[in-house]
């Protein structure tokens, strides 16, 4: 199987957010034909995974497909992130199922999250589903004013939240992050859209806008994403 990805400049959206202006990148219509994608999902061995908390199950994506996305994203995502980087390692990348019921969310689950502390190491959702169910938000903390979390930032950081989060009850409410609260304010969505990426930082706090509705197992009903991390060298 050939995996053809294409990076036009006109389905190129770059940004930077928020007063730390921190780049992101969109890009629309990234492969040629997702279909097999898609077919590779419905065959594919999705499990929870106890290790993380990623609020659903997820499996392998196609090695082939890992492979093709490094190659032809490193010219242009070293240039945003790292201009000195001379290599694109893939990390990780599955196929991602949100279906966890608001109900069974842990409070973790219901607040903006970063996912790694390293300054070079980037996360990237490939959207496999259409905007209904909702793409992916950015955020700052209120009282930090952190919209990225560092190594030498996150042990405060990490205790205040844990001290917010208690006093603001969160399990008594249980849902998803849609938008700003009294602990955080959204700096930027990006809406899903069959075959968007957007690229980002893993240090940068944000969340999925999961609907709870729309929750499913099915890869051809659920909220379909690869998930991947990337790391600059």
């Amino acid at each position: 199987m050939t995996v053809e990805v294409r990076v036009l400049d006109s389905q190129i959206q770059f940004l930077q957010l928020g007063q730390e202006r921190t780049p992101l990148l969109v890009i629309d219509n990234l492969l040629l034909d997702t279909d097999w994608l898609c077919q590779q999902a419905q065959q594919a061995d999705f499990s929870g995974q106890a290790d993380n908390y990623y609020p659903g199950i997820r499996a392998a994506a196609p090695l082939v497909y890992q492979q093709a996305i490094t190659q032809a994203l490193f010219p242009l995502v070293h240039n945003v992130f790292a201009p000195k980087a001379s290599e694109l390692r893939m990390l990780m990348s599955a196929y991602s199922i949100a279906t966890t019921k608001t109900s069974e969310l842990r409070p973790i689950q219901m607040l903006p999250h970063f996912d790694t502390v390293e300054p070079l190491q980037l996360a990237m959702v490939h959207y496999l589903c259409s905007q209904e169910f909702g793409g992916t938000s950015f955020y700052r903390h209120n009282e930090t004013g952190y919209e990225r979390i560092t190594a030498a930032r996150l042990p405060g950081y990490a205790e205040l939240l844990k001290q917010q989060a208690k006093a603001a009850r969160l399990h008594e409410t249980p849902g998803y992050m849609n938008g700003s609260t009294p602990l955080f304010q959204r700096l930027h969505q990006v809406s899903a859209q069959i075959n968007r990426v957007v690229i980002y930082p893993g240090s940068l706090l944000h969340s999925g806008d999961i609907q709870q509705a729309l929750l499913s197992a099915d890869p051809t009903k659920g909220r379909l994403t690869i998930s991947s991390f990337l790391q600059l060298c």
